[in-house]
């Protein structure tokens, strides 16, 4: 991570700090656009929310309207860009619906048919702030391959096809296998392979326009072309050992309360593994695997949600998710005490391994939008804010822009800002929020909204934008 130290830093934002002071005053709204769901996931692009409140996916009833909540995330006071929302890919309707609710029972979670009256929809002229929106789905994970390919579910509006590409330089190449589809939910989905089966898959859904039932794609003009919806409907699924795992808070920031009698824990959403295995975690020794810091078995197959309970003495706040074969006795992980047992996996001549963020973080990775620059992802440990500063001689300078943060990993984070204080590179600066919810104070209310520590530094770091391609 790239940081500042805490007094010249405290310093120069204090004598820096700008008039932005939160959002604008403006009624509940949400934006939501059509969109592929390729990844577990849907994104909508605009919330406002007067208060604490939830932005809740439902499926359609079959009778177009709003019918069984699929997922649901936390919102931050005021305007909330890109919100990630994980669903429950198998029950995703062709037509789903993100409705606004307030936070009014116990806080951040979500209570709404639960406990009586607590977290209730936002209505306007009587109706619930719930915008439609349209959806293709692919649901697949890694998965060994042999003869053939499982999709969990797939879901498309009219009837259609599943169409299995091989991999043909990092897109989509020759088709391999093709299975049908009934307009809705197709789950447990099985496609027949024929041909190279290449280390990485792309499954695509295509309509079925031509001949009911025959897949013409490529024979026949304009018959049967990939679902397009905000984009071609297709994924990367990996046929190799793996391991997925996204930044999570294992380590709060500095000055935030820890229950001393918790266990540190970190979770592996998914693993992919030729036989019984482990997941090892590793602390960060200069940008490397260092010391094991825990380690979880994982069973031949996949793996979900995995939980591995870790060292707290040994938990930095970078950490290196390694996956192990159990070549010795099993379910004892004894690489490095027993010779030869329990090595890493190891695919293309490379270990199962690579960092991930287990404290507050930013990826700064950005790109720049006329005047909204958006952050690759920000991670913090309670509601809090993104700011960007402009550059002063390499330094944090005025702020000109600021998004606020929910709790957890928090993508595509987009910030509007003052592009007549815009410098070439500008510096991303994570804030607690803890003046009053929803408005950014840092500078004007003493003590209010601080910049977040680890480890004795402030999370900031530099980045130039790249420009978003038309």
């Amino acid at each position: 991570m790239k940081r500042l130290g805490f007094f010249v830093l405290m310093i120069m934002l204090v004598a820096l700090v700008g008039a932005v002071s939160g959002q604008d005053m403006m009624g509940p709204e949400v934006t939501v656009s059509d969109q592929n769901v390729l990844d577990g996931t849907v994104t909508v692009d605009y919330v406002f929310s007067e208060g604490p409140g939830f932005i809740v996916i439902h499926a359609d009833n079959g009778e177009g309207s709003f019918g069984a909540v699929i997922g649901n995330r936390l919102l931050s006071p005021g305007a909330n860009y890109n919100v990630t929302v994980d669903i429950d890919a198998t029950a995703a309707t062709s037509t789903l619906y993100a409705m606004l609710h307030v936070d009014t029972g116990e806080a951040g979670v979500y209570e709404f048919g639960a406990v009586e009256g607590a977290d209730g929809p936002v209505v306007i002229d009587g109706a619930p702030v719930s915008p439609p929106f349209a959806v293709s789905v692919i649901n697949a994970d890694d998965q060994f391959v042999e003869g053939s390919f499982t999709a969990t579910s797939a879901t498309i509006d009219v009837n259609g096809w599943l169409v299995i590409h091989a991999d043909n330089d990092g897109a989509p190449g020759p088709v391999i296998g093709v299975a049908p589809l009934t307009a809705g939910i197709n789950t447990d989905v099985t496609v027949e392979l024929e041909g190279d089966v290449t280390s990485v898959l792309w499954p695509m859904l295509h309509v079925d326009t031509g001949v009911e039932g025959e897949y013409e794609f490529g024979t026949v003009e304009g018959a049967d072309g990939p679902v397009v919806l905000n984009g071609v409907s297709v994924v990367a699924v990996g046929t190799n050992p793996t391991i997925k795992m996204n930044d999570q808070i294992v380590l709060n920031g500095d000055g935030m309360m820890m229950d001393d009698m918790m266990m540190l824990t970190a979770t592996a959403d998914f693993a992919l593994s030729e036989g019984p295995g482990f997941i090892v975690i590793h602390a960060d020794n200069e940008g490397a695997p260092g010391p094991v810091a825990g380690f979880a078995p994982v069973a031949a197959g996949a793996n979900y949600d995995v939980v591995i309970e870790l060292d707290s003495e040994m938990v930095t706040p970078v950490l290196w998710p390694m996956l192990h074969v159990d070549t010795g006795v099993e379910g004892e992980y004894e690489f490095g005490t027993v010779e030869g047992a329990d090595g890493p996996v190891v695919v293309d001549e490379q270990v199962v391994v690579f960092p991930i963020n287990a404290a507050p973080a930013i990826d700064y990775n950005t790109t720049i939008d006329g005047d909204v620059i958006t952050v690759s992802s920000a991670l913090i440990d309670a509601p809090g804010w993104l700011v960007i500063h402009a550059d002063n001689d390499g330094a944090p300078g005025a702020v000109i822009g600021v998004a606020p943060l929910t709790p957890g990993l928090n993508s595509a984070v987009a910030i509007t800002v003052d592009t007549d204080g815009l410098t070439e590179t500008v510096f991303p600066m994570l804030h607690y929020d803890t003046g009053e919810a929803g408005v950014y104070e840092f500078g004007t209310v003493e003590g209010a909204d601080a910049p977040v520590f680890v480890g004795g530094n402030v999370v900031v770091g530099p980045s130039t934008p790249e420009a978003m391609m038309e």
